[in-house]
This record gives C-alpha cells, sequence and structure tokens, in this order.
C-alpha cells in the first residue's frame, strides 16, 4: 500500500493536542450560533413590531385622506350650489331671459364636476 501508513495506538496517543477535536471549542461553537440565532430572532420580532406600527400608521394616514377628500368633495358641491343660487338671484334681479340663466346653471355642474377631484381607492 503506497502512500499509506497505519498509525499505532501508541502513536496517535503522541500525536499533539492541536489535531485531536477540542469539545470546548465546540460548546463556544455552540453557544456563539446559539446567542447569533438569539439576536436574530429579536430582530426579527423588533422588526415585525415596527412593521406593525407603521401599518397602523398608514391605515391612520388613508382614514386622514379620505376624509379630507370626502371634505373637498362637500365643499365643492355647496360652492356650485351656492354660485348656481346666486347666478339664479342676479338673474331675476336683472331680469335676463330664464331660457339663458338655465343654459348657464346647466353648464356649472358640468364646469364643476371636471375640476372636482376624482375619488381613488385606497
Amino acid at each position: 500500500m503506497s502512500g499509506m501508513r497505519i498509525i499505532t495506538v501508541a502513536e496517535a496517543a503522541d500525536t499533539p493536542a492541536q489535531l485531536q477535536p477540542d469539545p470546548n471549542q465546540d460548546i463556544e461553537l455552540l453557544l456563539a450560533s446559539a446567542n447569533a440565532i438569539q439576536r436574530l430572532i429579536a430582530e426579527r420580532n423588533a422588526l415585525r413590531s415596527r412593521v406593525e406600527i407603521l401599518e397602523c400608521e398608514l391605515t391612520g394616514l388613508r382614514q386622514q385622506s379620505t376624509l379630507v377628500h370626502d371634505s373637498y368633495r362637500t365643499l365643492t358641491t355647496e360652492f356650485v350650489t351656492q354660485f348656481q343660487l346666486m347666478d339664479r338671484a342676479v338673474n331675476n334681479l336683472f331680469g335676463e331671459p330664464l331660457e339663458s340663466a338655465e343654459a348657464t346653471t346647466a353648464e356649472q355642474p358640468a364646469q364643476a364636476a371636471a375640476f372636482a377631484p376624482h375619488h381613488h381607492a385606497a
């Protein structure tokens, strides 16, 4: 058997300690691995908590955005209604023909709708 050498028990006992596995190193490696896993779990839990907080904030912002949007739509509708009432009062005061006032009034809701913000689903 060229190249292979059989080691006897006596020779193995004489081998330096570096070549034999050190149980303390294995334990240290296992402890370090366990600590690393614990740190990763703690970091994961912290990130999950942060995500939950951000999701709550996002939900609140969506609700506020919807409220503001709906308020502007209501305000726009009220402005259009008030302008229509003022237009009718001015037309009645100055005696404009009714047909011309009705044509103008019919155009106003279409114009207001063109300028009103469109509702986007969140």
